[in-house]
């Protein structure tokens, strides 16, 4: 056993309670992530509208943001709530928008013994892969789907 010196002991322990908030607030940040989400490297646009159909405004639903192959960026979803959309850090220039558009049937359908609602897309069959859109600048934007393909130039 090695005898300690009577005053090692209280100036450790001084020194340690004097850094210890300074080393918990330096945890906190690192484990925090200091600055939160880091910007996209790359121009984005702000997007806020809404969808219809033949018209009629699409009440839920999703959008899907993808960027063309020239146009560097992330795909960028939104949700649509109430009719409205609002999609952040989307990639400025070409991209394509695909929509998931739903809505229950009333009907139940049992598969595998499991019984669950009927979902039916709303999304007519000429949206299927998408549209292209130019992103520029935040600005509002109103995709009006419409039951029949539009009749090609």
């Amino acid at each position: 056993m090695v005898p300690r010196h009577p005053q090692t002991l209280p100036t450790q322990v001084t020194t340690v309670a004097r850094f210890s908030p300074v080393l918990g607030i330096a945890l906190l940040f690192l484990a925090s992530g200091c600055g939160g989400p880091a910007k996209p490297d790359y121009p984005t646009a702000t997007l806020e509208g809404v969808v219809s159909i033949d018209g009629e405004v699409v009440q839920s639903g999703s959008l899907q943001f993808s960027p063309g192959k020239d146009v560097k960026g992330n795909v960028t979803q939104a949700q649509i709530v109430d009719g409205k959309f609002i999609a952040k850090d989307v990639p400025v220039g070409q991209v394509r928008v695909t929509f998931a558009i739903t809505k229950q049937t009333g009907k139940m359908i049992t598969e595998y013994s499991t019984p669950y609602p009927e979902v039916v897309s709303l999304v007519p069959a000429h949206y299927k892969d998408g549209i292209e859109y130019t992103a520029a600048d935040d600005h509002n934007v109103r995709f009006e789907l419409t039951s029949k393909p539009k009749p090609k130039k």
